[in-house]
Order: C-alpha cells, then sequence, then structure tokens
C-alpha cells in the first residue's frame, strides 16, 4: 500500500514538472512567434501592428532583446524618439555591449535648439548649463539623469567642431561619457579615454613649452588614468604617466638648456615669490646640489646656496666685535 501511494506521489510530481516545462517551452515559442510576426509588419512597413507584436513578446519575455531593440527602430520610424529611447536602454540593461543601441541611443540626441549664434562658447556654456554647472558636476552631484547627460553631448561636440581647439569641449564630453559609462555601459567609458586624449593632444600640440597650462589639460591626465585602471589597462596608465612626466618637465628643460644647463628636469622643489610686481623662483635640484633663479619665465643662472650659508657668518665675525678665547677686555 505505501509504495503504491509514494508511485502515485511520484507521478503527480513528474506531470507538474512535465507541465511546467511544457508551459516555458509554449511561452518561449509564443514570444519568438510575435517577434517574428511583428518583424514581417515592420518589413512591411506597417509599424503599428509591428509595435503590438514586440509588445506582447516582450510582455511574454521582458528580457528578450532582440524584441527590445526592434521595438525602438518601430518607434524611431514613427518619430517617437522618446519611447525609441526607452527600448534602446532597455537592451542595453540586458546587453550592455550591444553596439547597434549604443549607438542608437547617442544618435537620439542630436539637438543643438537651444543656441543660435554660431559661437562655440556658446555651445560650451549651454552644455555646462545642462549638466547643472561644472561646479555641480565636479561637487559629486549624483542627480544628473541619462537624458540629461546625453543631451549636453551634441552642444559640447558643436562647440569643439566650430573650435577644435577648445580643449574643454574635449574635457567636458570625455566626462559626461565618463559618468555614463557608469551608469549604462562601458562603451561610453572608451569615448572617454578618446577626448581625455583629445584634450591632452591639444593643449601640447598647441602649448607645447609654455609653464601655464588649463587647469582641465591637468586634470585630463589623472581622470584618464582613473578610466585606464577601471578598464584594466595598466600598460597605458604606466605610459601615460611617464608622457605626464616628460611633459611636465619639458618648459624646465628647455629654459635650463637655452642658458646651457643640460640634462635637467622637473625641478624636486620651486620657491615662489613676488617683489615689485616681478615673478620669482627658485628651481631647487639637490640631487645636483643646484638652485636656478628665475625672474619672470627667464632663467638668471645660478644660485649658490652653499656659499650664502658660509660667507654670511664669516662677514659677522668679521666685522663684529668678538674677541679671541681667552682674551680678556
Amino acid at each position: 500500500m505505501k509504495n503504491c501511494v509514494n508511485g502515485i506521489i511520484g507521478a503527480l510530481i513528474l506531470s507538474l514538472l512535465f507541465i511546467n516545462c511544457a508551459n516555458s517551452v509554449v511561452f518561449a515559442q509564443d514570444a519568438q512567434s510575435y517577434y517574428k510576426t511583428g518583424y514581417e509588419y515592420f518589413s512591411q512597413e506597417n509599424y503599428e501592428k509591428a509595435e503590438e507584436n514586440y509588445k506582447k513578446a516582450i510582455n511574454i519575455n521582458p528580457d528578450f532583446e532582440k524584441a527590445h531593440y526592434w521595438l525602438g527602430k518601430v518607434y524611431t520610424q514613427m518619430n517617437e524618439y522618446e519611447k525609441a529611447v526607452t527600448e534602446w536602454k532597455a537592451v542595453l540593461r540586458i546587453n550592455s555591449q550591444n553596439q547597434y543601441a549604443f549607438w542608437n541611443l547617442i544618435n537620439s540626441f542630436k539637438s543643438t535648439s537651444l543656441v543660435k549664434s554660431g559661437n562655440s562658447t556658446d555651445y560650451l556654456n549651454e552644455g555646462n548649463r545642462l549638466i547643472n554647472s561644472p561646479q555641480a558636476y565636479l561637487s559629486g552631484d549624483s542627480s544628473f539623469s541619462v537624458d540629461t547627460l546625453l543631451s549636453s553631448i551634441p552642444y559640447f561636440k558643436r562647440a569643439v567642431n566650430i573650435e577644435p581647439k577648445l580643449i574643454e569641449g574635449y574635457y567636458w564630453l570625455a566626462e559626461v561619457y565618463s559618468i555614463l559609462g557608469t551608469k549604462i555601459t562601458s562603451q561610453f567609458s572608451y569615448l572617454a579615454v578618446e577626448n581625455y586624449e583629445k584634450t591632452i593632444n591639444t593643449e601640447e600640440a598647441g602649448n607645447t613649452s609654455s609653464f601655464s597650462h588649463s587647469s582641465k589639460y591637468w586634470l585630463a591626465y589623472t581622470r584618464l588614468s582613473e578610466l585606464y585602471q577601471n578598464l584594466n589597462l595598466d600598460n597605458k596608465q604606466k605610459e601615460l604617466w611617464l608622457r605626464f612626466e616628460k611633459a611636465r618637465a619639458l618648459p624646465y628643460k628647455m629654459a635650463l638648456e637655452e642658458k646651457g644647463y643640460l640634462d635637467y628636469n622637473y625641478p624636486s622643489e620651486i620657491e615662489v615669490s613676488y617683489e615689485d610686481g616681478e615673478k620669482i623662483e627658485y628651481w631647487i635640484y639637490p640631487e645636483k646640489n643646484m638652485t636656478f633663479e628665475v625672474v619672470n619665465g627667464e632663467v638668471l643662472g645660478e644660485k649658490d646656496v652653499m656659499k650664502q650659508i658660509i660667507v654670511e657668518p664669516v662677514d659677522e665675525i668679521n666685522g663684529g666685535d668678538l674677541t679671541s678665547e681667552g682674551e680678556t677686555e
């Protein structure tokens, strides 16, 4: 009797498992069937029917990547761009490396209608306004929506198209792409890398030997290094900091070579003061026991620190009223 009951229970369990599996297969088949039907309607340019079938497929399987993608294409054809953007985001949520959805998402944001001039600075300022000013961004404000960030991109792009040497435009493009890389897909991170590199390359090409660089130039080195680390590009990160050391040292090296001092790089220490409107610097190289006096960027020559230390007490002895040891007044 006991064996009979156990057999009945076992048969029921197997039946339930079979029914569940069968239902799963049916659901999968239904989702695929709606997807195929949707594609047929799309091919016939019957976008309303295509939308209907793609949505049915997604209702059955919310993670149906291809159905979301083609529904986005449907909305693009119907000029319902906000709905299309929602679908591109859904695709990237399911598969963050889908390149088609990635580029469709970017290309959904092209408008620069808020600016009517041909001035690059106007586009740069509007892009910064959209992300709630650079100060808010740099303070770590995490409230920026994906759509707001995407909306700022065309303005920064337009700014650098008008003025290709505008490093602030490249820098802010990189910043926006960088945060989108953490919010949507790492594909944005590689666009950030590209634009940080453009920031650095543009500044160094046009301002090679200057002691003064834009703050965005120096920040680009730091941010690019962080990105390389996050993307596990260790060799790139090492190469970047070697390049940074050379770039930082170059104006000092060139200024000293003009005066005949060779093999000097960035000073270990720089002392700065101002006197009568002139900027006075001392470039200190302790490893070579050398200090150079520089006024308004021009190297005047060596400053012999050791000689000063020795001479001052000697003068004090020679000109003072000290008596020799053991002498009485």
